[in-house]
């Protein structure tokens, strides 16, 4: 087929445009590739260059400084440390280092020696001092951490990390319902006879009284005597007072209370707040996981105690019909868990801060051979954490239940196959942080010595709720270099500004003396861009000084000063041109 010149020459131009094009778009994308790669460098040297800055920004925030406490060296009852002072305006002088060192010379800070004292640490955001006492030694502020001492745990509160609690409750006085009195008077007086009250003194940890009573039959009987009810209220005060400064108050327990006998418990717990609190002392009533047929009216009793203790366990146990964990963040649907019952009360309106959460240092284990075969579960022994770590940590590894945030060991033993549901420092640290971001005040725990001071579990309790640092004041502030010298001009400042005034009046007085002598006027005012100069010396010594012996209203002192000079540089001109006048 033939092509003739008019299509060839037509084919010809339409493919050199498109070549043209082609190149032209190429070289387009090209560079749009390009800036492309050169923008997202740019970014990527921004947020290069953003993340230093926050990173050195952060480097001089709190904890960052510190002033370690050696004994060998630091001999003296006092610590002495020097650092650039503090500078509480941002701008040019936080962003240049070479102005700050410039204008800042060392600031010297002396504290006193504390035994506890291991090192200080410094904030540099909101200028303020800590001392850093160790791992373990003291509690957040606003927290609370609360620990049962049962009776038949002995002399184990020896060995009990007090700095770690802020409560320990002695269990327990158990109520006879018909008297009123102690039913286990042996126990009370293993109380009054044992060395925990002045341990509890000793570290600052507050010791409350455990009160129990258990069984619809008793708590009907107790419930509906007004005698019995008076003789224990006078039997508890009697007892915490023989130990006056060391307990704190009740911890009560009721269980099984019938639904009947629900307004005669919320009487007694008013009536018994009421005795407590004119006596000095406070209540913490314990409740059960699930409010059954709302026997407790916790709207009601807000407002008449000092916690509500959830007891956060036995959600799987002895009555359970399948093993499980005894304290499950959450469970299936139509099962209570910590979520559920915590949830309950904060539906209510009552503040997380009237909350402690207790959880358990023991285990649950359950004979689960028959499962297999299609049968059932039986419960076999609750077990404490040390016992069951001894017992079962050094030859099975626990699972983890991430429903429940709960861990389990499966278990061959005497021809058995055994599940055994526990917590431990994992688990507690999880379920920890899980209180604390509901916001409650803290956290208990079922019982101590059950974990024979475990360090895992201990740590996790450090961790959430443990806190190294105390705020502290040097006793002594020194400072040095220019800055230091401004900063003492400004303590001054309201007697120097009162000298600059003296010093103006003095001005304006020595000048309009000197007026009088005519030779004096002749060499004073042969220009008059002297006056402008003289006049400007007064009224720049007029202005700082009522700006400054004002002190609090520099606005006003400003506006005060220049109505001042004005006056001033005024009255100069008048007589000036008054003597010169004269002259003629």
């Amino acid at each position: 087929m033939s092509i003739s010149r008019s299509n060839f020459f037509f084919f010809l131009s339409l493919f050199l445009i498109l070549l043209t094009f082609s190149q032209s778009a190429t070289g387009q994308g090209v560079e749009g590739i390009r800036k492309g790669i050169y923008g997202v460098k740019r970014q990527v040297m921004r947020e290069a260059n953003r993340g230093k800055r926050d990173a050195n920004q952060i480097n001089r925030l709190f904890s960052t400084k510190k002033r370690d406490v050696d004994p060998s060296t630091d001999t003296s009852q006092y610590i002495q440390w020097s650092m650039a002072p503090y500078v509480p305006n941002s701008g040019m002088i936080r962003d240049y280092d070479y102005i700050y060192t410039f204008l800042h010379a060392e600031q010297e800070y002396t504290f006193s020696k504390d035994p506890d004292l291991k090192s200080i640490q410094y904030d540099s955001v909101n200028n303020e001092f800590y001392k850093n006492i160790g791992a373990g030694e003291k509690l957040k502020d606003d927290v609370v951490v609360m620990g049962w001492h049962p009776y038949w745990m002995g002399n184990s509160y020896k060995e009990y990390r007090y700095k770690m609690l802020s409560i320990i409750s002695f269990y327990s006085y158990d109520i006879n319902p018909n008297t009123g009195g102690a039913s286990n008077p042996e126990v009370i007086d293993s109380l009054a006879k044992s060395s925990l009250p002045d341990s509890a003194v000793k570290y600052g940890t507050k010791l409350f009284l455990s009160v129990t009573s258990f069984g619809k039959k008793n708590n009907r009987k107790f419930l509906n005597d007004e005698q019995s009810k008076e003789i224990f209220i006078s039997e508890v005060l009697s007892l915490m007072n023989t130990k006056k400064g060391a307990f704190g108050g009740v911890d009560l327990d009721f269980e099984q209370v019938d639904t009947s006998d629900a307004p005669k418990f919320t009487e007694f717990v008013k009536q018994l707040s009421s005795r407590l609190t004119s006596a000095g002392y406070s209540l913490i009533l314990n409740v059960p996981y699930f409010n059954d047929n709302n026997v407790f009216d916790y709207k009601a009793l807000a407002g008449h105690v000092l916690y509500f203790n959830i007891m956060g366990y036995d959600f799987s146990g002895e009555y359970s019909t399948y093993p499980g964990s005894v304290s499950p963040i959450n469970s299936l649907e139509t099962q209570p868990s910590l979520e559920t019952v915590v949830n309950d009360f904060l539906n209510l309106g009552i503040p997380g801060k009237k909350i402690i959460l207790s959880l358990p240092l023991y285990g649950v284990t359950w004979d689960v051979t028959q499962l297999a075969k299609g049968g059932g579960s039986e419960y076999e022994a609750s077990l404490p954490y040390y016992m069951i770590k001894s017992k079962y940590g050094a030859l099975y590894n626990p699972f983890y239940d991430a429903l429940s945030g709960s861990f389990f060991y499966l278990i061959e033993e005497n021809e058995k196959r055994k599940m055994c549901w526990f917590e431990n420092g994992v688990s507690l640290d999880l379920k920890f942080k899980w209180a604390q971001n509901k916001g409650l005040k803290g956290i208990g725990l079922w019982a101590l010595g059950y974990e024979q001071n475990s360090n895992e579990i201990w740590k996790a309790v450090e961790n959430n709720y443990g806190s190294e640092l105390i705020q502290i004041e040097p006793v002594e502030v020194k400072l040095s270099g220019p800055f230091g010298i401004a900063k003492a001009i400004v303590s001054k400042k309201r007697m120097i500004g009162l000298s600059f005034l003296i010093f103006a009046a003095f001005l304006a007085l020595g000048f309009t003396l000197s007026l009088r002598d005519w030779r004096v006027r002749e060499v004073l005012f042969q220009s008059q861009a002297f006056r402008f100069v003289y006049g400007a010396v007064f009224l720049l010594m007029t202005i700082i000084g009522l700006q400054w012996w004002l002190y609090n209203d520099e606005n006003w002192s400003l506006v005060i000063g220049l109505i001042a000079g004005a006056i001033g540089i005024g009255i100069i001109n008048i007589l000036f041109n008054r003597y010169r006048e004269d002259l003629r």
